[in-house]
């Protein structure tokens, strides 16, 4: 009986053991993220700004130490080689700093008084996302250096590519294209810090105990898979994989995107140059070793 069993056991987990090797990573341009993206500050007042860096493959990585500073507008604001701005004169500048070709900048305010107009903020305040044709509502609001709202304020609203999405005076923007463009609110020559816009696809994951949604979205130029916080497959087959496919059964014609090896929560996969967004129109879960499919996302039409 005991050789049964060790033989069962030893034959149990060489049929789970994955067989095939894991999809290589597409590497991506590095980045910088700069915080604060906007603040304010009075003359004579310090200002300073910590980065996150995020390597060839879009994981957080150790910032590099030969970081250039400079501002837009040293009348107004000056920064030092590590990052610290100082308010000069009243006015809105910009603060950036660059690793080798990558920016990333920060809108700073110098104000002489706590009572007027020193920042503008865009609700939501980070990435909003919606799909073609959809229309959402932004909001915008002012505040003072001193962190009260500003009442009263006739905000314009501006985006930098009309091709992907429209804005309306009122902060009604509808997306026209899949890709990504930022939105901009003024008032009183103060601009708030850009908000980043997506236009996606996305489709809810259906089969075998398969929960959650899967997104393809172009952020910083390149082109994503994604899956949601509830995303979760029940299956225990081995060697799971995420193909982007147009047959929602198999995976003929499709492309492998990556070993599937969280069965639960957000994963991102960046994808090459030479895919498009329209190209697939499945998102499949699939059992590489064996064959099945564990889950699929319809992204539309």
């Amino acid at each position: 009986m005991k050789k049964i069993l060790l033989v069962t056991l030893v034959i149990t987990l060489f049929a789970c053991t994955k067989k095939t090797a894991d999809t290589p990573q597409v590497e991506i341009p590095e980045r910088l993220e700069i915080s604060p993206a906007s603040s304010s500050i009075a003359i004579g007042a310090n200002q300073t700004y910590s980065l996150k860096f995020y390597n060839s493959f879009g994981l957080p990585a150790t910032t590099p130490t030969d970081i250039t500073w400079t501002s837009a507008n040293e009348a107004i604001a000056t920064v030092t080689s590590n990052g610290t701005a100082k308010g000069i004169s009243s006015g809105q500048v910009t603060i950036t700093a660059r690793y080798k070709s990558t920016t990333a900048t920060s809108l700073l305010t110098v104000v002489s008084s706590d009572t007027g107009l020193a920042t503008i903020v865009i609700t939501p305040s980070d990435l909003h996302e919606i799909r073609l044709n959809e229309t959402s509502p932004l909001m915008a609001m002012g505040k003072t250096n001193a962190g009260t709202t500003v009442n009263g304020l006739v905000f314009n609203w501006s985006v930098t590519n009309s091709n992907i999405a429209t804005i309306t005076n009122a902060g009604i923007v509808t997306g026209l294209a899949y890709g990504t463009t930022n939105i901009t609110a003024s008032a009183n020559n103060i601009q708030s810090p850009a908000l980043m816009l997506q236009v996606i696809r996305r489709g809810s994951f259906t089969g075998s105990g398969s929960t959650g949604m899967a997104k393809l979205k172009i952020e910083n130029g390149v082109l994503k898979l994604q899956t949601s916080a509830d995303f979760s497959v029940s299956t225990g087959a081995p060697d799971l994989r995420i193909y982007l496919g147009n047959n929602n059964n198999n995976i003929n014609g499709a492309l492998e995107v990556a070993s599937l090896n969280q069965r639960n929560g957000a994963q991102s996969w960046n994808l090459a140059a030479t895919v498009s967004i329209t190209q697939y129109r499945y998102a499949i879960v699939w059992c590489k070793q064996f064959g099945g499919t564990y889950g699929v996302a319809d992204f539309g039409n």
